[in-house]
């Protein structure tokens, strides 16, 4: 099946659309607040050298990313101009704006967004539940705010969907895909244990030591020993025993991951539903790569985590 590829350029006064790709590789990930893109295409004959200011890749008429370009390059090849590509979504900025200090109260996503830096090509997801406060302390980015109140309105770890849109909860008609090990190309496993932790020991609001302790039984059940020891921390000001289960869920994000490859492109998106039907395999897309070339065609790579947040 053959699919359209295509990256649009936006200059200070006009945008140009490439078609001819010589390579790509597009990449989602569950807990990165957004997609990355590396590519190569070919110049029309009419390209203007002179500053990008941003870059939007479509696959099959749908634009599935949007970012500032952390590199560009034109180089000759072949008799040909080449442009070489390596780009951030837009939401990447959400990591490095921090908000203000302040505590605000009865708060959605919608007035979370706006308490922050407004950004370009970045939306939200609307008619979110409202909580009683978020607390902004010491420097919080703008995501790590989005992260604790998901967490404390739906419980769902917030991801970005299609271009830009940060959600926060699992959407009722999510995209699905089946298939089955015939069509498969590759299938793995892969476990990364580097980062759980298995208690930890949280000082109150004005020092006792140790006042909240938390563990978790799914790490000290694989016989892992990781203990630490915190200050309070006033993002959770009003429920530190809620603070404490979300840094345990936190230290096993991405702890293990089922993997499948395919050929072609389905135009899943995180958090859609992915199966292999012979296997009896079903779980939710929490990392997505696409890769591109003349020698292999497109290249799709679904991951599906086991860890504290997904299933």
């Amino acid at each position: 099946m053959n699919h359209e590829i295509k990256l649009a350029v936006r200059y200070a006064r006009r945008a140009v659309e490439l078609g001819s790709c010589i390579s790509l590789r597009y990449e989602k990930e569950r807990y990165t607040p957004y997609s990355t893109l590396r590519g190569e295409w070919y110049c029309p004959a009419d390209m203007q050298f002179s500053e990008i200011l941003s870059v939007m890749l479509n696959i099959d008429g749908e634009t599935v990313h949007c970012g500032m370009p952390d590199g560009l390059e034109v180089e000759r090849r072949e008799n040909r101009n080449v442009l070489k590509v390596s780009s951030k979504g837009y939401s990447s900025a959400l990591l490095t704006n921090q908000c203000a200090d302040k505590l605000l109260t009865d708060v959605d996503l919608s007035a979370i967004a706006a308490s922050g830096p407004t950004l370009p090509y970045v939306s939200y997801e609307p008619n979110t539940p409202k909580v009683n406060y978020v607390n902004y302390y010491d420097g919080t980015s703008c995501w790590d705010a989005i992260v604790c109140y998901a967490i404390r309105a739906t419980g769902v770890y917030p991801y970005v969907r299609g271009s830009g849109e940060v959600c926060i909860s699992r959407a009722p008609a999510v995209g699905s895909y089946s298939t089955d090990t015939g069509r498969l190309i590759s299938r793995g496993y892969a476990s990364d244990y580097s980062d759980l932790v298995s208690e930890i020991s949280e000082d109150d609001i004005e020092g006792t030591p140790s006042a909240y302790v938390m563990s978790d039984g799914r790490i000290t059940a694989r016989g892992i020993v990781r203990c630490r020891r915190i200050k309070f921390d006033r993002d959770w000001i009003m429920d530190p025993e809620k603070g404490l289960e979300f840094k345990l869920c936190s230290s096993m994000r991405g702890m293990s991951c089922d993997t499948f490859g395919f050929l072609g492109y389905s135009g899943l998106d995180l958090l859609d539903r992915f199966s292999v039907s012979d296997l009896g395999f079903s779980g939710e897309v929490d990392r997505l790569t696409v890769t591109a070339s003349a020698e292999k065609g497109i290249v799709t790579e679904v991951g599906c985590y086991h860890d504290g947040f997904c299933t």
